[in-house]
């Protein structure tokens, strides 16, 4: 018997050393990781270390901001997170919303995608610094690339991006208050209410909040700025390389919400839920398996048709888009927003948002591609200025040509086909984002505190999908690539920055940041704010010459809105007055006929007449000659 005592006392010593053993190296653990208590819960990250800081970046991966949109929430309005009981341990990269296939698998995504990440670095004073929310998807049925942030945190920064719903799941609509639709803007809306309650936390001030927008995010935060909802969440906003910028501009380009509604009814006849009763739809719906959702993602054009649409179909306090971008934009009865906006794109925009297009030009001979530009690209381009009627277009279709090829790439071959391909992704990119940028810029302008625009210049060596380019100009993703610096170039190319790269992430980054803690990028005398009658656009690059460049960026406007407009109004000027011409005169054309044909008829009777005159005359004169002779 004593045996027996004598070993379990044994036993539970050797437990309760075990125990105490792996107490102390989880309380250790904990104490080394960066803790955050947060009216939810306590919540544990890891810390990192940059190259350029001495001082750790803290970084919370996956904090869930709302409840998980599945079962009976799916294509709901998201609802605040109820929180976590024990220590929540934010340590990995959250799964990513169901998207459109792409070289990731399947696996990684997960209808529970509802979270945010923050790096921070918290500051040794204790004083709260502030918060920039990146709202980041190339488009709204495809996220990209995940965005390291530890860089940009490290120049004293709290950044915070949000993932959100995209597709079907974040778009579906029966245009009723229970599948309201734009589920994506609602998402991000709600993490800016999480954002607001808990990130002096982490280090943030909640009174300095900065959105940051990258392709279809950078239209999210345009949205915003016109929502209703969003008074006061946030001071300044910051547009990169907006994707439909001419949707803010041009109300018949706006959505429509019947469209996305219909195709939203027949997605759920597609998936069995064939009632016409609303509510027996969506519980229809709402019982699907994702994956049976998911797989009607491979239809691209519903791809093109899911967007946010105006809600003005629910009660008004439900209401966050009640009328449209363009018109919210355009209207003169509201006062000057209290927000400072920094927005810009590059210079080669359409190359990587159309990169099977031109991978599939790169095949083609330098004839193709001209009779491609000629016949379809043109003409479409010319359709935004309403000029692709004019009996004009051959003549501005020259124009065009000689604008943006000139003398590059007439030679059939390897260099001279990626100057054709690089004329017409500079063409294209100079009427969706130069004009469509410098309408919209005019438009913000009338209503904000203070904007400010820039056009990026400086070439990259890759883009975000870690393509390699050998163009001349700035592609799409190249200035979301400087601000985030050598993190995301490792992530996309394998690669670190070159010495160039780092000098134009170094500059760009600083602007940057600038704006985000003054509401400048830098002093007046560098680059000016844009106001009506200045339209000042920042060109950001290496070259030191900063003028020659300025002036590149503001004559793709002036060709297309001014010369061409111009060129066009002269041709359609000259047929005008002939055609009006004709038109005055015709009723006049059969009498003034007639008239000239009696006219023609004197004049043939008077050569008659002087031609008998003549023969008369000369008759006698040789009578007289021949009277003198005998």
């Amino acid at each position: 018997m004593f045996a027996h005592w004598y070993y379990a006392n044994i036993l539970i010593w050797c437990i309760a050393r075990k125990t105490v053993f792996w107490i102390f190296i989880l309380s250790y653990v904990v104490m080394q990781d960066p803790v955050a208590n947060l009216p939810q819960g306590r919540i544990v990250g890891i810390k990192v270390y940059t190259e350029n800081s001495l001082n750790p970046v803290e970084i919370f991966f996956g904090v869930p901001y709302a409840t998980s949109p599945t079962g009976r929430f799916r294509f709901s309005a998201p609802e605040r997170h109820s929180g976590w009981r024990r220590t929540f341990f934010a340590h990995r990269m959250p799964p990513r919303c169901p998207q459109t296939d792409d070289d990731n698998k399947r696996e990684s995504y997960s209808e529970d995608c509802l979270y945010l990440n923050i790096w921070t670095s918290r500051r040794p004073d204790g004083k709260s610094m502030p918060v920039a929310i990146i709202l980041y998807s190339e488009s709204w049925d495809r996220v990209g690339v995940s965005l390291p942030c530890q860089e940009l945190a490290a120049e004293g920064i709290v950044v915070v991006t949000v993932s959100y719903r995209l597709h079907l799941l974040g778009f579906f609509t029966l245009r009723s208050l229970s599948a309201r639709g734009n589920l994506a803007l609602l998402d991000q809306y709600m993490a800016f209410l999480w954002v607001r309650d808990n990130i002096s936390a982490f280090g943030g001030d909640p009174s300095a909040i900065v959105l940051i927008g990258h392709s279809a995010g950078a239209d999210s935060v345009l949205h915003h700025i016109v929502s209703p909802r969003t008074a006061g969440l946030f001071q300044r906003a910051i547009l990169m390389s907006p994707r439909e910028i001419w949707k803010a501009v041009d109300e018949s380009k706006a959505v429509n919400a019947s469209e996305i509604e219909q195709l939203s009814r027949s997605a759920a006849k597609m998936l069995g839920c064939t009632s016409t009763i609303d509510q027996e739809i969506l519980h229809c719906m709402r019982e699907r398996p994702v994956a049976d959702i998911v797989s009607l993602y491979s239809n691209a054009n519903w791809s093109k048709v899911l967007k946010l649409i105006t809600d003005d179909f629910l009660p008004t306090s439900e209401q966050y888009l009640p009328i449209s971008l363009a018109a919210a934009l355009s209207a003169s009865n509201q006062p000057t927003m209290q927000l400072d906006l920094l927005f810009g794109s590059t210079d080669l925009e359409d190359v990587n948002h159309s990169d099977d297009y031109y991978a599939d030009l790169s095949q083609r001979s330098l004839s193709y591609i001209a009779e491609y530009a000629n016949t379809k690209k043109i003409p479409e381009l010319l359709k935004f200025f309403s000029l692709d009627q004019s009996d004009a277009v051959p003549l501005l279709a020259h124009a065009i040509r000689w604008e943006y090829w000139g003398a590059k790439g007439r030679k059939d071959t390897e260099r001279g086909t990626l100057n054709a391909i690089e004329g017409l992704a500079r063409m294209e990119s100079s009427v969706k984002w130069g004009v469509g940028s410098a309408l919209l810029a005019a438009r913000l302008a009338r209503k904000l505190s203070r904007l400010y625009v820039y056009r990026y210049l400086q070439p990259g060596s890759v883009d975000l999908q870690g393509n390699r380019l050998n163009f001349t100009g700035a592609v799409h993703g190249v200035d979301l690539i400087a601000l985030l610096g050598d993190a995301l170039m490792l992530q996309v190319a394998r690669q670190s920055s070159s010495q160039d790269q780092k000098q134009i992430t170094s500059l760009f980054r600083q602007y940057i940041i600038n704006f985000i803690k003054f509401g400048s990028p830098t002093s007046e005398n560098v680059w000016k704010r844009y106001k009506v009658g200045d339209a000042y656009v920042h060109g950001v690059h290496n070259n030191g010459n900063d003028m020659v460049n300025t002036n590149n960026v503001n004559r793709d406007t002036t060709f297309w809105l001014q010369y061409l407009q111009q060129l066009n109004s002269y041709f359609s000027t000259s047929i005008h007055t002939e055609q009006l011409t004709s038109q005055k005169d015709d009723y006049r054309l059969r009498g003034g006929i007639f008239a000239m044909c009696g006219v023609i008829l004197v004049l043939l009777l008077l050569l008659i007449a002087c031609a008998i005159l003549l023969h008369k005359e000369r008759n006698y004169r040789s009578s007289i000659a021949n009277e003198i002779h005998n």
